[in-house]
């Protein structure tokens, strides 16, 4: 039987394109959360594998400052900026003193403040003490510094730390990481933000100290325990919190009030 007019029309007429049924759309959802979650993890991964290299990195460090002090017979210091996520070393032939008793960052830095203002002030006197001896009858070639016979008020020498240009450790900046805070016995709380100083002992001693370091999320934490005696670092997974406020007797057992 032949089809009529009207369907032969039909028949030509373009069809609608067909639609996405809904188990095809949640496919491909579920494809695309697939692929998110495994860029997410692999983000995570290569983030936790940096801050295990930076951790391993400035355990490497300390140890090594460790050990120089120990050879060398000169003062060392790491020095970790917080603040711009940078540490560095520096060394001194001078004699350093630890305060004698726990002050707080704000404390430091005023220590430090009035410190540099009392060495500008000794530069200032020695200065205008050799002006004033310049046209004295010692020749203008001697090497006799006439200042030296002024007796001034007796201050203990400030240790002078220089940039460390060992090429085996130079100044790092961390990048995408940060150090989250630094404790050691001299201060009162852990240091968060400016400038920490780990010290190293010609004897083969350094400070106890726990320095801990994160990813920028906050969420991967490692935290380096630094051994005073044997310049030993410990690292764990965890963020290890200082003994802020601890008291210990004699044999090491923690006093509770």
């Amino acid at each position: 039987m032949r089809p009529t007019r009207q369907s032969e029309l039909w028949g030509r007429l373009p069809r609608a394109p067909r639609g996405f049924t809904l188990i095809e759309i949640m496919v491909v959802l579920l494809i695309m959360g697939l692929v998110a979650s495994l860029g997410v993890t692999g983000f995570r991964a290569v983030t936790k594998s940096d801050l295990r290299a930076t951790t391993a990195h400035l355990s490497g460090a300390i140890r090594y400052l460790f050990d120089r002090a120990s050879i060398t017979g000169k003062y060392h210091r790491l020095v970790i900026d917080l603040t711009e996520g940078k540490y560095w070393a520096e060394v001194s032939d001078d004699r350093f003193y630890a305060p004698n008793e726990a002050e707080s960052q704000s404390d430091r830095k005023k220590r430090e403040s009035d410190e540099a203002a009392a060495d500008e002030d000794e530069r200032k006197r020695l200065e205008k003490q050799q002006n004033a001896y310049g046209g004295g009858s010692v020749s203008a070639g001697s090497s006799f510094d006439l200042a030296k016979l002024e007796v001034g008020e007796f201050r203990p020498r400030r240790a002078r730390f220089a940039a460390f240009k060992e090429t085996a450790l130079k100044p790092v900046s961390l990048k995408k990481l940060k150090i989250r805070s630094v404790y050691t016995p001299r201060m009162t709380e852990p240091v968060t933000s400016g400038r920490a100083y780990l010290y190293f002992y010609p004897l083969g001693q350094t400070e106890p100290a726990i320095v801990t370091l994160t990813d920028a999320t906050g969420e991967s934490v490692y935290s380096l325990v630094v051994h005073p005696i044997t310049g030993r670092i410990r690292i764990y997974n965890t963020e290890v919190l200082p003994p802020v406020g601890r008291q210990y007797d004699d044999e090491g057992n923690q006093v509770v009030k």
